[in-house]
């Protein structure tokens, strides 16, 4: 029965699909424009005193030099994806205007360019804010910036030193990246340390505003479109902490060979009562049960059918003797039952089971062991994080498997004012016109009443699209950096693959059944026997000699269907 539900589900979702796709395929094709947007002209936005403020005016050269280095440990892969300066293409929300573009797929990108002057976070914080626009969506690819430690020297790579990183990115799952470098003043090494909880950044083709501003007070406050997304302190909100614990387990230490860890131990000094059967069984019979008025002892369960009538065709010989068919006793379907009554079982209020000696406190039970504590090593208090290591370059180091992703109107400052007002005068008109131009685009289709059905199909359209990316940007990541450093780097796309291999399973499963089932109601079904009633105690005996004589009897008929077509 399941198996045949599981078959109706499959065609009914292949139906309903179809419907929804080939409705969503006609919906989807742009319509003309009802109402005329006005698009504003570019103009350069004057920042004074920044240390970086680039709205891509002229060529990208000689500021932004592209890398020619090899990533880290990877000769081979070498940064070859393209860039270029260039005017918007997908909804251009300002005429003109011109931004720094992905122009490659599949590739490792690297550009940076050097600040017009260094800016040190230990003074007044430090500011980074910049526009990113997805002209061709993003399933899996980085958009984020980096600020590089001063001094930037060599060919800009994923080993050049970097202060802060911020930004967002998607490989399965959006994320907004927000890390920075400490350096550690006992090992003179720095450590890298995650934001924990980021916000989930957007993926469609508007532009986009990401905010980052560091105060002198440990503070951070991370802002997309102007609205602040996540507050907190460099001190509390980063994975690892930045201050070590004051003490440590000692890695000397060890647990003594002859520690009680148990906390109870069995009662020595106890014994078994003599009235404990371990031998008695958990069930007997219920002797206060009575045989109901009703219950038929002598009528069997099954009896010969009296309609039967032997075959014309029947060849004692070859067929054996013939004996009607069994069906069920029409007396016992108004009986409580039929065929010899047994009691029934009931649990032995004696039943005890195997005895075992109560547990007791352990009067040698120390407690639970752990290491002695110790001064840690290495430890340090930084109450100051904020001051991290001077900045003199902003870099974009990323990998994609798309293009078009654009970036535009990059502030790096110390001034949360002057963000503001780039914010409001230039990254605010440019995507109101966007919006405008998208509604306009694509108008809104007349809503229709849709079942709970629709609804479900339209979820699991979703759920499917978002599995096939995954699955072909986790392959992406494989051919160009290896299985362990794709499923390293990559777990969503990792459980993506399970997901769709246990999907096509699934349906190569109900294709069977489909064809199963399909072929059952194309074939001729054999003559089956009337089902018995079986009463709760009754005798199997009866209902296994009834089963011998049907068996026979239609092994029988089949036997002389076959010499008939003989």
């Amino acid at each position: 029965m399941a198996q045949k539900y599981s078959v109706l589900l499959l065609a009914t979702l292949a139906l309903q699909a179809r419907g929804v796709f080939s409705d969503e395929s006609a919906e989807a094709s742009p319509a003309e424009p009802q109402h005329s947007v006005q698009v504003p002209q570019f103009a350069p936005y004057a920042v004074p005193e920044a240390a970086l403020w680039e709205q891509f005016v002229g060529t990208m050269e000689p500021l932004w030099k592209r890398s020619r280095a090899s990533k880290q440990d990877q000769n081979e892969d070498r940064y070859d994806g393209e860039w270029a300066v260039e005017e918007v293409v997908e909804l251009a929300g300002v005429a003109g205007d011109k931004a720094l573009v992905v122009k490659s797929e599949a590739r490792h990108h690297a550009i940076s360019a050097r600040l017009d002057k260094p800016i040190d976070p230990a003074q007044n914080g430090v500011v980074l804010q910049y526009e990113v626009k997805l002209q061709n969506t993003l399933n899996c690819g980085g958009a984020y910036a980096k600020l590089l430690t001063s001094p930037m020297t060599g060919e800009f790579s994923d080993s050049t030193p970097y202060t802060i990183m911020f930004g967002p990115d998607k490989c399965g799952e959006s994320k907004l990246h927000m890390i920075y470098r400490h350096l550690n003043p006992v090992t003179g090494n720095y450590t890298e340390h995650h934001l924990q909880k980021a916000p989930v950044p957007p993926t469609d083709s508007l532009t986009h505003l990401y905010t980052l501003v560091i105060g002198t007070n440990n503070s951070f406050v991370i802002s997309i479109d102007g609205v602040e997304k996540k507050t907190g302190s460099l001190l509390e909100d980063f994975e690892p902490p930045v201050n070590p614990a004051r003490e440590i387990d000692d890695p000397r230490d060890s647990k003594p060979v002859d520690w009680v860890d148990d906390e109870q131990v069995p009662d020595s000094g106890a014994t078994k009562p003599e009235d404990w059967d371990e031998d008695a069984p958990a069930m007997v019979l219920d002797e206060d049960a009575a045989k109901p008025e009703k219950w038929l002892e002598d009528e069997p369960l099954m009896v010969e059918d009296p309609a039967a009538v032997k075959p014309e065709d029947w060849d004692d010989d070859e067929d054996g003797d013939w004996a009607p068919p069994m069906v069920a006793n029409p007396r016992c379907a108004d009986a409580d039952g039929c065929g010899p009554w047994k009691r029934p079982l009931k649990r032995n209020a004696d039943y005890k089971g195997p005895w075992s000696p109560p547990l007791i406190d352990n009067p040698a039970y120390k407690g639970k062991w752990a290491p002695r504590r110790i001064a840690n090593p290495g430890y340090f208090e930084d109450l100051a994080v904020y001051k991290l290591a001077k900045i003199d370059a902003i870099g974009f180091e990323l990998w994609t498997m798309q293009s078009g992703i654009t970036f535009d109107n990059i502030y790096v400052g110390d001034n949360v004012e002057t963000a503001e007002r780039i914010a409001k005068n230039v990254w605010k008109p440019k995507h109101d016109t966007e919006v405008a131009l998208r509604e306009a685009r694509n108008p809104r289709p007349v809503e229709k009443t849709k079942s709970k059905l629709d609804g479900v199909l339209e979820l699991f359209k979703v759920r499917v699209g978002d599995i096939s990316a995954s699955v072909a940007d986790f392959y992406g990541r494989v051919r160009h950096e290896g299985i362990v450093e794709a499923v390293r780097q990559d777990r969503s796309g990792a459980s993506a693959v399970v997901m769709a291999v246990g999907g096509l399973v699934w349906l190569a499963w109900n294709l069977v059944a489909l064809v199963r089932f399909i072929v059952g109601l194309a074939s001729p079904a054999p003559p089956a026997p009337v089902a018995a009633t079986n009463a709760p105690n009754a005798s199997p005996d009866a209902t296994a000699s009834t089963s011998a004589r049907t068996s026979a009897s239609y092994s029988a008929a089949v036997k002389r269907k076959t010499k008939k077509s003989s």
